[in-house]
Protein backbone atom coordinates (compact mmCIF):
# COMPACT_ATOMS: atom_id res chain seq x y z
CA UNK A 1 0.00 0.00 0.00
CA UNK A 2 1.50 3.30 -1.13
CA UNK A 3 2.00 6.11 1.76
CA UNK A 4 0.41 9.49 1.86
CA UNK A 5 2.93 12.41 1.55
CA UNK A 6 2.54 14.47 4.76
CA UNK A 7 1.28 17.29 2.06
CA UNK A 8 -1.32 15.59 0.68
CA UNK A 9 -2.55 14.57 3.95
CA UNK A 10 -2.65 18.35 5.33
CA UNK A 11 -4.29 19.36 2.59
CA UNK A 12 -7.28 16.15 2.82
CA UNK A 13 -7.21 17.66 6.51
CA UNK A 14 -7.46 21.42 5.97
CA UNK A 15 -10.24 20.29 3.57
CA UNK A 16 -12.28 18.03 5.89
CA UNK A 17 -11.96 20.65 8.58
CA UNK A 18 -13.36 23.68 6.17
CA UNK A 19 -16.01 21.10 4.31
CA UNK A 20 -17.18 20.19 8.56
CA UNK A 21 -17.49 24.02 9.27
CA UNK A 22 -19.36 24.63 6.10
CA UNK A 23 -21.50 21.53 5.85
CA UNK A 24 -22.61 22.44 9.91
CA UNK A 25 -24.54 25.70 8.31
CA UNK A 26 -26.46 23.22 5.94
CA UNK A 27 -27.75 20.88 8.70
CA UNK A 28 -30.90 23.05 10.10
CA UNK A 29 -32.05 22.69 6.74
CA UNK A 30 -31.91 18.61 6.40
CA UNK A 31 -33.49 18.72 9.79
CA UNK A 32 -36.32 20.72 7.79
CA UNK A 33 -36.29 18.89 4.27
CA UNK A 34 -34.38 16.66 2.71
CA UNK A 35 -33.58 13.93 6.08
CA UNK A 36 -36.98 14.68 6.63
CA UNK A 37 -38.72 12.88 3.97
CA UNK A 38 -36.43 9.90 4.61
CA UNK A 39 -36.81 9.59 7.59
CA UNK A 40 -40.83 9.98 7.06
CA UNK A 41 -40.98 6.46 5.11
CA UNK A 42 -38.41 5.15 7.16
CA UNK A 43 -40.65 5.89 10.18
CA UNK A 44 -43.79 4.02 8.41
CA UNK A 45 -41.69 1.45 7.41
CA UNK A 46 -40.73 0.69 11.03
CA UNK A 47 -44.42 0.89 11.67
CA UNK A 48 -45.50 -1.20 9.63
CA UNK A 49 -47.28 0.95 7.48
CA UNK A 50 -46.52 0.18 3.71
CA UNK A 51 -49.63 0.60 2.35
CA UNK A 52 -50.25 4.24 3.26
CA UNK A 53 -46.45 5.03 2.62
CA UNK A 54 -46.75 6.95 -0.58
CA UNK A 55 -50.11 9.24 0.67
CA UNK A 56 -49.08 12.75 1.07
CA UNK A 57 -51.36 13.09 3.59
CA UNK A 58 -50.18 10.28 5.76
CA UNK A 59 -46.71 11.86 4.97
CA UNK A 60 -47.51 15.15 6.29
CA UNK A 61 -48.89 13.92 9.47
CA UNK A 62 -45.84 11.45 10.36
CA UNK A 63 -43.49 14.93 9.29
CA UNK A 64 -45.50 16.99 11.31
CA UNK A 65 -44.13 15.08 14.68
CA UNK A 66 -40.89 16.54 13.97
CA UNK A 67 -41.39 19.66 12.62
CA UNK A 68 -44.53 21.09 14.02
CA UNK A 69 -44.62 24.40 12.11
CA UNK A 70 -44.33 22.50 8.57
CA UNK A 71 -46.40 24.16 5.91
CA UNK A 72 -46.55 21.56 3.37
CA UNK A 73 -45.22 17.78 3.15
CA UNK A 74 -41.96 16.91 2.13
CA UNK A 75 -42.40 13.91 0.03
CA UNK A 76 -40.68 10.43 0.25
CA UNK A 77 -40.36 9.82 -3.24
CA UNK A 78 -38.05 6.26 -2.77
CA UNK A 79 -40.23 2.61 -3.54
CA UNK A 80 -40.86 0.23 -0.72
CA UNK A 81 -37.71 -1.89 -0.72
CA UNK A 82 -36.05 1.38 -0.10
CA UNK A 83 -37.93 2.47 2.70
CA UNK A 84 -37.66 -1.05 4.51
CA UNK A 85 -33.92 -0.72 4.35
CA UNK A 86 -34.53 2.84 6.44
CA UNK A 87 -36.71 1.12 8.45
CA UNK A 88 -33.74 1.19 11.33
CA UNK A 89 -33.10 4.99 11.29
CA UNK A 90 -36.79 5.11 11.54
CA UNK A 91 -36.82 3.36 14.93
CA UNK A 92 -34.61 6.25 16.24
CA UNK A 93 -35.71 9.29 17.65
CA UNK A 94 -35.44 12.22 15.09
CA UNK A 95 -32.43 14.05 15.71
CA UNK A 96 -30.57 11.13 16.82
CA UNK A 97 -32.12 9.86 13.57
CA UNK A 98 -30.27 12.90 11.70
CA UNK A 99 -26.85 12.32 14.02
CA UNK A 100 -26.42 8.70 13.23
CA UNK A 101 -27.59 9.17 9.42
CA UNK A 102 -24.99 11.98 8.73
CA UNK A 103 -22.07 10.08 10.69
CA UNK A 104 -23.09 6.54 8.61
CA UNK A 105 -23.29 8.59 4.73
CA UNK A 106 -19.64 10.13 6.51
CA UNK A 107 -18.19 6.54 7.01
CA UNK A 108 -18.90 5.32 4.05
CA UNK A 109 -17.65 8.20 1.49
CA UNK A 110 -14.19 7.93 4.04
CA UNK A 111 -14.44 4.17 2.83
CA UNK A 112 -14.86 5.29 -0.63
CA UNK A 113 -11.49 7.96 -0.76
CA UNK A 114 -10.05 4.27 1.02
CA UNK A 115 -10.65 2.82 -2.50
CA UNK A 116 -9.42 5.70 -4.25
CA UNK A 117 -6.23 5.43 -2.91
CA UNK A 118 -5.29 2.48 -2.62
CA UNK A 119 -6.68 1.86 -6.40
CA UNK A 120 -4.85 4.90 -7.88
CA UNK A 121 -2.63 6.43 -5.15
CA UNK A 122 -2.32 9.12 -2.87
CA UNK A 123 -3.10 12.31 -5.55
CA UNK A 124 -6.64 10.65 -5.75
CA UNK A 125 -6.93 11.77 -2.18
CA UNK A 126 -6.73 15.47 -2.98
CA UNK A 127 -9.28 15.17 -5.92
CA UNK A 128 -11.54 13.41 -3.62
CA UNK A 129 -11.05 15.87 -0.77
CA UNK A 130 -11.70 18.96 -2.75
CA UNK A 131 -15.21 17.32 -4.44
CA UNK A 132 -17.85 19.37 -3.41
CA UNK A 133 -21.31 17.19 -4.25
CA UNK A 134 -20.04 14.88 -1.70
CA UNK A 135 -19.93 17.69 0.81
CA UNK A 136 -23.14 19.41 -0.40
CA UNK A 137 -25.24 15.69 0.16
CA UNK A 138 -23.87 14.64 3.39
CA UNK A 139 -25.18 17.95 5.01
CA UNK A 140 -27.88 18.04 3.54
CA UNK A 141 -29.18 14.38 5.18
CA UNK A 142 -28.86 13.02 1.62
CA UNK A 143 -28.21 9.24 0.87
CA UNK A 144 -26.25 10.43 -2.63
CA UNK A 145 -22.73 8.89 -0.79
CA UNK A 146 -24.58 5.32 -0.96
CA UNK A 147 -24.60 5.65 -4.90
CA UNK A 148 -21.33 6.85 -5.24
CA UNK A 149 -20.43 3.39 -2.62
CA UNK A 150 -22.51 1.17 -4.96
CA UNK A 151 -21.25 2.11 -7.79
CA UNK A 152 -17.54 1.76 -7.03
CA UNK A 153 -18.81 -2.47 -5.67
CA UNK A 154 -20.21 -2.40 -9.18
CA UNK A 155 -16.93 -1.55 -10.75
CA UNK A 156 -15.12 -4.03 -8.86
CA UNK A 157 -16.80 -6.87 -9.05
CA UNK A 158 -16.98 -5.86 -12.84
CA UNK A 159 -13.45 -5.86 -12.74
CA UNK A 160 -12.67 -9.14 -11.02
CA UNK A 161 -14.83 -10.74 -13.56
CA UNK A 162 -17.96 -11.22 -11.81
CA UNK A 163 -20.40 -9.44 -14.58
CA UNK A 164 -23.40 -11.00 -13.02
CA UNK A 165 -22.72 -9.70 -9.21
CA UNK A 166 -21.94 -6.17 -10.66
CA UNK A 167 -25.20 -6.13 -12.37
CA UNK A 168 -26.88 -7.20 -9.58
CA UNK A 169 -24.94 -4.24 -7.29
CA UNK A 170 -25.70 -2.17 -10.24
CA UNK A 171 -29.41 -2.71 -9.64
CA UNK A 172 -29.58 -1.62 -6.16
CA UNK A 173 -29.17 1.51 -7.08
CA UNK A 174 -32.55 1.49 -8.82
CA UNK A 175 -33.79 3.45 -5.59
CA UNK A 176 -32.92 6.87 -7.26
CA UNK A 177 -34.04 4.94 -10.92
CA UNK A 178 -34.22 8.15 -12.83
CA UNK A 179 -30.44 8.45 -12.60
CA UNK A 180 -29.90 4.47 -14.24
CA UNK A 181 -31.40 5.36 -17.58
CA UNK A 182 -28.70 5.00 -19.65
CA UNK A 183 -27.38 1.75 -17.64
CA UNK A 184 -29.63 -1.27 -19.49
CA UNK A 185 -28.96 0.40 -22.92
CA UNK A 186 -25.22 0.53 -22.04
CA UNK A 187 -24.88 -3.19 -21.22
CA UNK A 188 -26.71 -4.03 -24.05
CA UNK A 189 -24.96 -2.18 -26.66
CA UNK A 190 -21.92 -3.21 -24.92
CA UNK A 191 -23.12 -6.92 -25.15
CA UNK A 192 -22.69 -7.24 -21.18
CA UNK A 193 -24.95 -9.51 -21.19
CA UNK A 194 -24.29 -11.30 -17.97
CA UNK A 195 -24.35 -8.01 -16.11
CA UNK A 196 -27.77 -7.12 -17.79
CA UNK A 197 -28.88 -10.37 -16.30
CA UNK A 198 -27.83 -9.28 -12.93
CA UNK A 199 -28.98 -5.76 -13.09
CA UNK A 200 -32.81 -7.67 -14.37
CA UNK A 201 -32.77 -9.91 -11.62
CA UNK A 202 -32.53 -7.14 -8.78
CA UNK A 203 -34.69 -4.63 -10.42
CA UNK A 204 -37.36 -7.56 -10.83
CA UNK A 205 -36.83 -8.48 -7.02
CA UNK A 206 -37.38 -4.96 -5.92
CA UNK A 207 -40.05 -4.39 -7.60
CA UNK A 208 -41.47 -8.23 -6.51
CA UNK A 209 -40.80 -6.89 -3.07
CA UNK A 210 -42.35 -3.87 -3.24
CA UNK A 211 -45.61 -4.92 -4.35
CA UNK A 212 -45.31 -7.64 -1.06
CA UNK A 213 -44.92 -4.53 1.19
CA UNK A 214 -47.68 -2.31 -0.10
CA UNK A 215 -49.88 -4.13 -2.19
CA UNK A 216 -51.43 -2.66 -5.68
CA UNK A 217 -53.33 0.33 -3.72
CA UNK A 218 -49.69 2.02 -2.48
CA UNK A 219 -48.05 0.91 -6.09
CA UNK A 220 -50.77 3.34 -7.39
CA UNK A 221 -50.41 6.08 -4.81
CA UNK A 222 -46.65 6.08 -5.51
CA UNK A 223 -47.19 6.19 -9.43
CA UNK A 224 -49.51 8.98 -8.41
CA UNK A 225 -47.15 11.05 -6.21
CA UNK A 226 -44.70 10.61 -8.44
CA UNK A 227 -46.75 12.20 -11.24
CA UNK A 228 -47.94 15.00 -9.36
CA UNK A 229 -45.92 17.66 -9.76
CA UNK A 230 -47.81 19.65 -7.14
CA UNK A 231 -45.45 18.31 -5.07
CA UNK A 232 -42.13 19.36 -3.45
CA UNK A 233 -43.33 22.54 -5.72
CA UNK A 234 -41.53 24.76 -2.87
CA UNK A 235 -38.31 23.17 -3.16
CA UNK A 236 -38.09 22.75 -7.11
CA UNK A 237 -35.34 25.30 -8.68
CA UNK A 238 -34.41 24.47 -12.32
CA UNK A 239 -31.56 26.86 -12.44
CA UNK A 240 -30.02 24.81 -9.40
CA UNK A 241 -29.90 21.30 -11.23
CA UNK A 242 -27.07 20.05 -12.79
CA UNK A 243 -28.50 18.22 -15.96
CA UNK A 244 -29.73 19.44 -19.05
CA UNK A 245 -32.61 21.23 -17.25
CA UNK A 246 -30.91 23.19 -15.38
CA UNK A 247 -28.75 24.40 -18.66
CA UNK A 248 -31.54 25.52 -20.35
CA UNK A 249 -33.14 27.05 -17.20
CA UNK A 250 -29.82 29.24 -16.40
CA UNK A 251 -30.17 30.51 -20.36
CA UNK A 252 -33.84 31.49 -19.56
CA UNK A 253 -34.81 29.10 -22.48
CA UNK A 254 -38.07 26.92 -21.56
CA UNK A 255 -38.68 25.81 -25.17
CA UNK A 256 -39.81 21.90 -24.94
CA UNK A 257 -37.86 21.86 -28.27
CA UNK A 258 -34.78 23.26 -27.10
CA UNK A 259 -34.70 20.13 -24.18
CA UNK A 260 -35.69 17.68 -26.79
CA UNK A 261 -33.01 18.94 -29.12
CA UNK A 262 -30.34 18.24 -25.93
CA UNK A 263 -31.66 15.31 -24.93
CA UNK A 264 -31.54 13.77 -28.39
CA UNK A 265 -27.88 15.19 -29.00
CA UNK A 266 -26.90 13.60 -25.97
CA UNK A 267 -28.60 10.34 -26.70
CA UNK A 268 -27.40 9.75 -30.19
CA UNK A 269 -23.35 10.74 -28.76
CA UNK A 270 -24.76 8.26 -26.10
CA UNK A 271 -25.20 5.39 -28.67
CA UNK A 272 -22.37 6.36 -31.22
CA UNK A 273 -19.88 6.03 -28.19
CA UNK A 274 -20.95 3.89 -25.51
CA UNK A 275 -19.40 0.21 -27.74
CA UNK A 276 -15.56 1.92 -27.44
CA UNK A 277 -16.41 4.02 -23.72
CA UNK A 278 -15.63 2.52 -20.74
CA UNK A 279 -19.56 1.70 -19.27
CA UNK A 280 -18.28 2.80 -15.47
CA UNK A 281 -18.01 6.27 -17.12
CA UNK A 282 -19.83 7.40 -19.68
CA UNK A 283 -23.30 5.36 -18.49
CA UNK A 284 -23.29 7.11 -14.88
CA UNK A 285 -22.12 10.74 -16.48
CA UNK A 286 -24.63 10.25 -19.57
CA UNK A 287 -27.77 9.02 -17.16
CA UNK A 288 -26.80 12.05 -15.01
CA UNK A 289 -27.44 14.69 -18.04
CA UNK A 290 -30.20 13.55 -19.82
CA UNK A 291 -32.79 13.41 -16.75
CA UNK A 292 -34.69 16.16 -14.83
CA UNK A 293 -34.64 17.06 -11.32
CA UNK A 294 -30.84 16.38 -10.52
CA UNK A 295 -29.62 18.40 -8.20
CA UNK A 296 -25.74 19.20 -7.10
CA UNK A 297 -25.56 16.33 -4.46
CA UNK A 298 -27.06 13.73 -7.16
CA UNK A 299 -23.25 14.35 -9.01
CA UNK A 300 -21.63 12.28 -5.81
CA UNK A 301 -21.77 9.19 -7.92
CA UNK A 302 -19.80 10.43 -10.65
CA UNK A 303 -16.47 10.68 -8.66
CA UNK A 304 -15.36 7.11 -9.83
CA UNK A 305 -16.09 8.17 -13.23
CA UNK A 306 -13.95 11.20 -12.82
CA UNK A 307 -11.35 9.33 -10.99
CA UNK A 308 -10.66 6.98 -13.46
CA UNK A 309 -11.11 9.48 -16.12
CA UNK A 310 -8.28 11.30 -14.47
CA UNK A 311 -5.97 8.50 -13.66
CA UNK A 312 -6.86 6.05 -16.77
CA UNK A 313 -7.74 8.27 -19.83
CA UNK A 314 -5.59 8.76 -22.68
CA UNK A 315 -7.33 11.54 -23.78
CA UNK A 316 -5.86 14.82 -22.30
CA UNK A 317 -9.10 17.22 -22.90
CA UNK A 318 -11.10 14.31 -21.02
CA UNK A 319 -8.89 14.42 -17.93
CA UNK A 320 -8.59 17.88 -17.90
CA UNK A 321 -12.15 18.40 -17.81
CA UNK A 322 -12.84 15.65 -15.26
CA UNK A 323 -9.93 17.21 -13.21
CA UNK A 324 -12.31 21.03 -13.25
CA UNK A 325 -15.06 19.03 -11.96
CA UNK A 326 -13.22 17.59 -9.23
CA UNK A 327 -12.64 21.12 -7.71
CA UNK A 328 -15.03 22.82 -5.82
CA UNK A 329 -15.37 25.59 -8.65
CA UNK A 330 -17.68 24.30 -11.18
CA UNK A 331 -20.62 23.24 -8.22
CA UNK A 332 -19.57 25.66 -6.21
CA UNK A 333 -21.41 28.37 -9.12
CA UNK A 334 -23.90 25.75 -9.10
CA UNK A 335 -24.92 27.88 -5.87
CA UNK A 336 -24.54 31.34 -7.18
CA UNK A 337 -27.97 31.06 -8.60
CA UNK A 338 -28.76 32.15 -12.05
CA UNK A 339 -27.00 32.62 -14.62
CA UNK A 340 -23.41 31.65 -12.88
CA UNK A 341 -24.64 27.89 -11.86
CA UNK A 342 -25.06 27.07 -15.87
CA UNK A 343 -20.99 26.30 -14.84
CA UNK A 344 -22.16 22.90 -13.49
CA UNK A 345 -24.35 21.68 -15.87
CA UNK A 346 -22.12 23.01 -18.70
CA UNK A 347 -18.93 21.51 -16.95
CA UNK A 348 -20.75 18.02 -16.94
CA UNK A 349 -21.84 18.18 -20.67
CA UNK A 350 -18.26 18.96 -21.34
CA UNK A 351 -16.61 15.80 -20.02
CA UNK A 352 -19.54 13.76 -21.39
CA UNK A 353 -19.24 15.16 -25.30
CA UNK A 354 -15.35 15.01 -24.68
CA UNK A 355 -14.78 11.37 -23.20
CA UNK A 356 -17.73 10.79 -26.34
CA UNK A 357 -15.39 11.84 -28.49
CA UNK A 358 -11.94 10.49 -27.06
CA UNK A 359 -14.18 6.75 -27.23
CA UNK A 360 -14.57 7.01 -31.18
CA UNK A 361 -11.13 6.01 -31.92
CA UNK A 362 -10.77 3.49 -28.98
CA UNK A 363 -11.87 0.00 -30.15
CA UNK A 364 -14.94 -1.65 -29.09
CA UNK A 365 -15.06 -2.56 -25.71
CA UNK A 366 -15.23 -6.80 -24.54
CA UNK A 367 -18.25 -7.83 -23.80
CA UNK A 368 -18.69 -10.05 -20.10
CA UNK A 369 -15.71 -11.48 -18.78
CA UNK A 370 -15.89 -15.17 -17.98
CA UNK A 371 -17.09 -15.58 -14.25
Amino acid sequence: MRRIPVSTAAIVLGMCVFWTMLGSRLVPMAERHDFLDLYTGGRLAWEGRFGELHSAGVQFAVERRMVPDLAEVVPFMRPDFYALALAPIGALPYHAALVVWIALQSALLIACWMWAWRRFGPDALVYCALFLPAVLGIASGQDCVLMLALLIVAFELDQSGRAFASGAVLGLMLFKFHLMVLWPVAMLMQKRYRMFAGFCVAGIAEIVLTFALGGIADARSYVAMLGDKTLDRAFIYEPLMVSYQGFLANLGIGSKWAAAAIIAAIGITFLIAIRRSPLFVLAPLGSLIIVPHVYGYDAVLLLAPILLTIFQSKAKGARIAAAWLATPLPFGFALADKPWAIVASASLMTLFFVSAWGAINWPPMNADKGE
